[in-house]
């Protein structure tokens, strides 16, 4: 083949210019939808779909150039002849006003999405580029038990409402307890996260029979003259929208676009029963308290609204949660576990949108179904539909490092702690991941203001032993946790007798044994005993014990808790961790 005239015939019949308009019409095409199909939450097949199309585009644009060509009559097919040099000129002056129009275009757009960018990383230092928002628990006129869980309750369905706006860091409510209307904090900790709060809503709530008044100002800071005001009334069983109304409000003044979806989900909102939702508040209410009789307390209120309202998703989602819970105990009833399923299940059927209620599921699969996949699937949904539910985030976590995944697990549980940052679990759990991920200073840094949170932190305590003991700290290590489990007596069994043994203290090791051989047998105390036995080198005895352990929700995480060589080297630890579907445990 001649090149040199294969590539004058390009040239003639404008075939190069034709091509390189293409690509730049094509990189036009691109930008837009770069910059486009993200504000409608377009999956990321539809732009490399786009591509696609665009390269099958580019294979007939250069056939169809080499075969046509433009003249004053009209679309021509190429002859061989030469084309008039006024045509040829003319052709090739249009394709290049497209070539310089598309890339002037392209570098508006460049220069457009600079600024978009440059104004959101001027805008506050907030987590993922999101305003955030506290809400002051909301108060009444009433003094009583009643008062409580109306407070907290509303306060709760308040944060909920704006945390499904999706472009808000909504405090949870553990968090925004420690807020009241006037406060000043001291304490350092609290007062940089106080500083890092964007807006701050509080207001009041007042009822009149089965009528709600409530009445709501937003601050830009704690003991500022509010920049927005306003009064809503409304009849207790269009609760929900009442709530729905303000969120949509707030997004109007905070600048935050509604979805169609979103004004959809609003629009569709079901009227509640006012006695029903009554117990659901109660229910809910006693669920957040730290105690097990409560949480059982608060399972009664929402079997009680299931009762009279079977077609309350929310009663539903709150019973998984609580039987999740319960399931952590030290002492679970045995079906805790298949009636979380059970009531997870009914809520996503009666409301396929209810955050909660897929949060449940991926909790109860990641602690007891081990249906990876599905548990995978359940944390993302429940997190796209509410993405400020701490607590999800935070088991989420522990599922990411239960795979390995740690640096996944970390930003995870981070942003646990970002929404609820006055709570010592998360911060001290954090710590936990960076102790496993060998980060032994910054674990002891989260540690410090688990403590400052709360006094006798029996949980950071034993986060903080296991960490000196990584540290070759010992000593220190058995002290600190003779006093965690002084506090807390679970951590004699889980903690504790481990460390006794570590540190050369067999006898008394030996006697927790004991201790437990004498309980009552239950899932928790059994694996207590299998990693107390491997401690002490009796493998047998151990993996026994391991047998029993199964119904706990703890029980899992033999693939990162067993620390022992000898233990993870033997074929029947290899063999329950490939029983639950796990990937095999690395050293």
């Amino acid at each position: 083949m001649n090149f040199s005239k294969f590539f004058s015939e390009l040239k003639r019949r404008n075939v190069i210019k034709a091509v390189v308009a293409y690509l730049a019409v094509a990189w036009v095409i691109l930008q837009l939808a770069d910059t486009i199909l993200p504000l409608y939450d377009a999956p990321a097949y539809v732009q490399k779909g786009l591509l696609v199309l665009l390269l099958i585009g580019l294979v007939f644009w250069t056939a169809f150039s080499w075969i046509y060509d433009l003249t004053p009559g009209g679309i021509h097919k190429t002859t061989e002849e030469e084309i008039n040099t006024e045509t040829q000129l003319q052709n090739s002056r249009r394709l290049n006003q497209v070539i310089v129009g598309s890339i002037i275009t392209a570098v508006l757009l460049l220069v457009m999405a600079s600024f978009w960018a440059g104004s959101q990383w001027s805008a506050p230092e907030t987590a993922g580029g999101e305003i955030r928002v506290a809400v002051i628990p909301l108060i009444t006129s009433e003094s009583s038990e009643t008062a409580s869980y109306y407070e907290e309750g509303m306060t709760e369905s308040l944060i909920d409402a704006l945390s499904e706006l999706g472009e808000l860091t909504v405090l949870s409510l553990t968090s925004s307890k420690y807020l009241t209307a006037g406060f000043l904090p001291e304490d350092s900790f609290i007062k940089e996260e106080v500083e890092n709060v964007d807006y701050f809503i509080h207001g009041s709530l007042q009822r009149d029979e089965n009528e709600l008044t409530v009445q709501l100002q937003l601050q830009t800071a704690l003991n500022k003259e509010p920049v927005w005001e306003k009064e809503y009334i409304e009849d207790i069983s269009k609760v929900r929208q009442m709530w729905k109304g303000v969120a949509t409000d707030l997004a109007s003044v905070l600048g935050i676009g509604l979805s169609e979806s979103q004004k959809l989900l609003k629009a569709g909102i079901k009227p509640v029963k006012p006695e029903t939702y009554e117990l659901y508040l109660k229910g809910k209410y006693y669920l957040n308290q730290p105690r097990e009789e409560d949480w059982k307390r608060g399972l009664v209120y929402l079997q009680e609204a299931v009762d009279q309202n079977p077609a309350d998703p929310y009663a539903y989602a709150g019973l998984a949660e609580g039987y999740i819970s319960l399931a952590h105990s030290l002492m679970p009833p045995p079906d805790a576990f298949p009636k979380a399923l059970a009531a997870a299940k009914r809520a996503i059927q009666l409301d396929s949108t209810n955050a909660e209620g897929w949060a449940a599921l991926s909790h109860y699969h990641t602690y007891f179904g081990w249906d990876w996949d599905l548990a995978e699937y359940a944390f993302n949904r429940a997190n796209k539909l509410n993405p400020n539910m701490a607590y999800n985030h935070y088991h989420r976590a522990w599922y990411l490092a239960l795979f390995g995944r740690m640096k996944e697990a970390i930003a995870e549980h981070k942003r646990a702690q970002e929404i609820d940052p006055f709570s010592s679990m998360h911060t001290s759990w954090l710590a936990e991941l960076y102790r496993m991920d060998g980060q032994f200073e910054k674990a002891l840094q989260e540690l410090d203001k688990a403590e400052q949170m709360m006094d006798d932190n029996a949980l950071s305590m034993y986060v903080r032993a296991n960490t000196y003991l990584d540290m070759g700290r010992e000593e220190e290590a058995l002290q600190v946790m003779r006093e965690a489990a002084r506090i807390n007596s679970g951590y004699r069994y889980f903690g504790l007798g481990e460390i006794l043994f570590k540190t050369g203290h067999r006898e008394e090791g030996m006697a927790i044994i004991k201790d437990l051989e004498n309980k009552e047998p239950t899932p928790y105390f059994s694996l207590c005993l299998a990693q107390l036995f491997f401690s002490a080198g009796d493998i047998e005895k151990g993996f026994e014990s391991l047998q029993f352990a199964k119904g706990h929700a703890f029980y899992p995480w033999i693939r990162v808790l067993v620390r022992d060589e000898a233990v993870r080297s033997d074929p029947r630890y290899a063999e329950l961790i490939k029983e639950m579907g796990l990937p095999p445990a690395t050293s």
